[in-house]
């Protein structure tokens, strides 16, 4: 068997360089549809199959919905499912260099100490936290990444004891943390105790109390459900402790809808976001493969007819079915090994665009790669790709007329059989049809997406750049310090040559967001858990001109809106009409007052502007109140600058300005408000764009699949149109009748396409924007695409045939 399998081989290989073209593209449509495969599969299993680097990651659980600090006390006080329960909260520190280097910002995390423990991960150097630094009051201490003390600290073996400072803070380094450690996701650069502090890392949930997200390793033979039940009996028991007195932040939660607080293992809630989108793109690579091995298989096909004569003569001195189908099996195994190999290396270079592309946000893209199991995966899938698009040839030419080839039918009639298109035209028929769903899902997408565009954000997006400021808290420890630094910023920088305006805000618009109950006074009392709940802005009396957001009604902040005057604050619309619903008529809601959260003083309302969409381009205007920064400055800011010209020539000129005010502030985010509205829907965009890719590389396939058969038809059919001709058919009647093939060939395919499309679609309708995915116009669309397409694809051939000379052909 193995000297026949090697005679085989080596035959294979002396066909192939009598036919390099031949060979050659087969191997490049194979490559593309398994490597496109393979970089797909080493993001399903980098992301959603390979488990958790942590000892028994199964048992590992976060909480659903956050808790405040409180809560989480008692929860940890009452908790008897877990062998340790922590909290953590994700946020920002500003790390002032301490003389060498630019300041920058870091990525950081406040953890409960016993964090490690609980992962069962020990420190690359070092120690972890001590339970005594998990209490107010202790030392400052930190933990760093592997990568920060490699950059920073050039990897001194003595990082322990050394200092690193933290928004205007010095910290002891105590540990730092093997590379690649991701803990909370996404992974960060510093760790500090005492999670219930976080809002001297991340203070833009204010005025709410800090929101901490609960983790924990069940004990061993406890369940989630298990964990539910107790859950939920330990909120219950919260809930009568605390009766009317809810915290504003669990308010906040129920009030917006949030379902209900379960456990969940970290692996599911980390890829929660994900995993249909990359199933989705997996199952359309799949299509791809689908759409090649059919491509292959029909040029296989039309060389096994061109070969019947060979295939004839082996049958008739004695060659069984069995070693002919060998032998082309053996042909096709190996053009699609040689496509496999170089797949990977398509692969390789798909996995880092994937990785690169910053609008999919993929959580743990760094385990993203080209392993062992991957190789393995493409192997497997080469071989049976070998198998799916060489079986239909190799079982046709095993069984051939001998009678008829030996005098010149070749193997037509046993090719075609019974059948009413012959094999190859079906393979384009499914070629058109998977290439139909593919254009459907993206045409959708596309369409969502500009409907998504065509949204009014409710300010003016072009010429805006922006940044994000987070001023040393111990430098600017005061409401009148925080006030005149951002005041002077703004005086600065507004006086640069090209800057139209400058305007600071607790977020800008569709970078996050913070939310606090509201209460009218005067009106009936309500608890705090009751109240309608806005999205609340600290913004300075510049930001409705630079943001461009027009004032309907009363006036802007003023200078004299400074902290020794009356709090107020500006509405929006949708704000407006929650409380006023008879807005714009009376009553006027200028001159009321408010409430704020939990403990603010009242504040006076002066002015109402146009609503902006905060939360996101596809979410609705959401109730929103400003409040006057003078104020209320907030501790870490966003900066938006209205330019006249190309925003990115200004920012070197702006750092400037900011490091001369103060040289230990560090700015992150910079980018264009462009690209902050593009990054808002970076998960629509992404999945547009690769589906995109994947519908047009399927559609090309199929073109050239339609093309080679009406070719590979008016090449068979020459002598059969020599007759028509002599017999009196005009040119015009031998073009419409190859054209008109071609049309059927791709109207079969669109209409199971089509049907195909309205399956496919409906998993995407979670991703669509005031679009069906039954969306008629589109299907339409695509239908009307693929019969120009078909057209195209038919032209050349038909051309071809309505030329032949019917007097050649009958001599021929």
């Amino acid at each position: 068997m193995l000297e026949t399998t090697a005679s085989d081989i080596r035959y294979a290989l002396r066909q192939f360089g009598r036919n390099r073209g031949f060979a050659l593209t087969v191997i490049l449509t194979a490559s593309l549809g398994i490597g496109l495969n393979t970089a797909m599969f080493s993001v399903i299993r980098g992301v959603l199959l390979e488990p958790l680097g942590y000892h028994d990651p199964d048992r590992l659980v976060v909480f659903a919905n956050g808790a405040t600090p409180v809560r989480f006390e008692e929860t940890l006080s009452s908790a008897r499912s877990y062998d340790g329960l922590g909290a953590y909260m994700n946020g920002m520190e500003s790390l002032a260099c301490s003389g060498e280097g630019e300041p920058e910002v870091l990525s950081g995390a406040r953890v409960s100490a016993n964090f490690l423990d609980i992962l069962a991960v020990p420190p690359l150097r070092g120690r972890s936290f001590l339970p005594d630094e998990d209490k107010p009051g202790a030392p400052p201490v930190a933990m760093i990444s592997e990568e920060l003390w490699q950059r920073r600290f050039a990897g001194t073996p003595s990082i322990a004891g050394r200092s690193i400072t933290l928004a205007g803070t010095g910290y002891a380094i105590v540990g730092v943390l093997p590379a690649k450690f991701q803990f909370p996701f996404p992974a960060a650069d510093v760790w500090l105790p005492r999670p219930s502090e976080a809002l001297a890392m991340d203070p833009r949930s204010r005025p709410l109390s800090p929101i901490l997200r609960m983790f924990g390793r069940l004990k061993p033979g406890v369940d989630l459900a298990q964990a539910d039940a107790e859950l939920l009996v330990i909120d219950r028991q919260y809930d009568l402790a605390h009766p009317g007195m809810l915290d504003s932040n669990m308010a906040v939660a129920r009030r917006m809808n949030r379902p209900p607080e379960h456990v969940e293992r970290l692996k599911d809630r980390l890829v929660s976001d994900v995993r249909l989108k990359l199933w989705l793109l997996f199952g359309a690579v799949g299509l791809v493969l689908m759409i090649v091995c059919a491509n292959i298989a029909s040029l296989l096909l039309a060389r096994a007819t061109a070969r019947s004569h060979e295939f004839a003569v082996r049958a008739a001195i004695g060659a069984s079915r069995r070693a002919i189908i060998a032998q082309l099996l053996s042909e096709s195994a190996l053009l699609s090994i040689t496509g496999g190999m170089l797949g990977v290396a398509l692969a390789e270079l798909s996995v880092k665009t994937l990785r690169g592309m910053t609008l999919l946000d993929l959580p743990r893209s760094a385990e993203i790669r080209i392993d062992g199991p991957v190789l393995l995966f493409a192997v497997v899938l080469s071989l049976l790709a070998g198998l799916v698009f060489g079986l239909a040839p190799a079982l046709s030419a095993s069984r051939p007329d001998l009678a008829g080839v030996l005098r010149g039918r070749g193997l037509t009639a046993s090719v075609s059989g019974p059948l009413r298109f012959p094999p190859r035209s079906l393979l384009v028929v499914a070629q058109v049809a998977l290439s139909t769903v593919l254009l459907v899902s993206a045409a959708l997408l596309i369409e969502s997406l500009a409907r998504v565009y065509r949204v009014d954000p409710g300010f003016q997006v072009s010429h805006l750049l922006t940044m994000r400021l987070t001023p040393s808290p111990v430098r600017y420890d005061t409401t009148q310090k925080r006030a005149a630094f951002y005041q002077s910023l703004i005086d600065q920088i507004s006086s640069l040559p090209g800057v139209s305006s400058a305007a600071i805000s607790r977020t800008l618009p569709l970078t996050g967001w913070a939310a606090a109950p509201i209460h009218v006074i005067g009106r009936a009392e309500m608890k705090l858990n009751e109240r309608p709940v806005a999205i609340v802005q600290n913004v300075s009396s510049q930001y409705f001109q630079t943001m461009k957001i027009p004032l309907r009604r009363g006036r802007n902040f003023a200078a004299a809106d400074d902290a020794g005057a009356e709090r107020v604050a500006i509405i929006d619309e949708t704000l407006a009409r929650q409380f006023w619903p008879q807005y714009p008529a009376a009553p006027d809601p200028i001159g009321q007052q408010v409430l704020i959260g939990a403990h603010s003083p009242p504040t006076k309302i002066v002015g109402i502007v146009a609503d902006t969409r905060q939360a996101g381009l596809t979410e609705p205007s959401t109730s929103g109140i400003y409040l006057a920064a003078a104020q209320q400055p907030p501790e870490t800011a966003g900066l938006a600058i209205r330019v006249q010209g190309e925003p990115f020539a200004l920012v070197n000129s702006v750092r400037r300005r900011i490091l001369a005010l103060d040289p230990d502030q560090p700015v992150s985010e910079v980018a264009s408000m462009d690209q902050v509205v593009e990054a808002s829907e970076g998960d629509l965009r992404a999945m547009m764009t690769l589906l995109e890719v994947f519908a047009g590389v399927a559609t090309i396939i199929a073109v050239i699949g339609l093309y080679g058969v009406i070719s590979y038809s008016v090449a068979q059919r020459t002598k059969e149109i020599g007759i028509r001709r002599a017999l009196g058919a005009q040119r015009g009647n031998i073009f419409a009748l190859i054209v008109g093939n071609g049309l059927r060939l791709a109207l079969a395919g669109v209409l199971l396409g089509l049907g195909g499309a309205l399956i496919f679609a409906r998993l995407l309708q979670g991703l669509l924007f005031h679009i069906s995915s039954a969306d008629p116009l589109t299907y339409i669309g695509i239908a009307f695409l693929f019969a120009v397409i078909a057209l195209a694809a038919s032209y050349v051939p038909a051309r071809r045939a309505a030329g032949i000379d019917p007097l050649t052909t009958l001599r021929a």
